[in-house]
């Protein structure tokens, strides 16, 4: 019972940021043809870890979706990096933009990293998307 309790301890420890929320229910992207559509767009950013593809929002919210280049590890591993991608999303929420649909792919070379790298290697790519769009709203 005492092994099962610190479990659960550890778990909501992972999940619940410093200021107490989590990534919401209503900022993921579920459907099958969001993530297709906006994955054909090839609009994004590139790293070792990830593949970002991005699209302007209509609607003004922030919408994220995460997924795989292919089957990683077992579910165990899949579901880790999950919650891992969720954090790092909700702790620098305000570096990113407003108003656009993310599509976050995960490598497979994201197993291999610890947690800081993967936040620093994807708040790299969140800055090199913020920087080309600045750059096409001055072209």
């Amino acid at each position: 019972m005492d092994f099962y309790f610190n479990i659960k301890l550890l778990t909501k420890y992972v999940i619940i940021n410093k200021d107490g929320d989590f990534m919401k229910k209503k900022e993921i992207i579920k459907s099958s043809k969001d993530f297709t559509r906006i994955i054909k767009n090839r609009n994004g950013a590139i790293s070792r870890a990830f593949i970002i593809n991005v699209e302007k929002n209509e609607e003004g919210k922030t919408l994220y979706g995460i997924t795989f280049v292919h089957k990683i590890g077992n579910a165990v591993l899949r579901n880790k990096l999950k919650r891992r991608i969720k954090m790092i999303i909700t702790n620098n929420k305000k570096m990113y933009q407003k108003g656009l649909n993310y599509i976050i792919i995960i490598r497979q070379e994201a197993k291999l990293m610890s947690y800081q790298k993967l936040e620093q290697d994807l708040n790299k790519l969140f800055i090199k998307i913020k920087e080309k769009s600045n750059e096409e709203k001055n072209i």
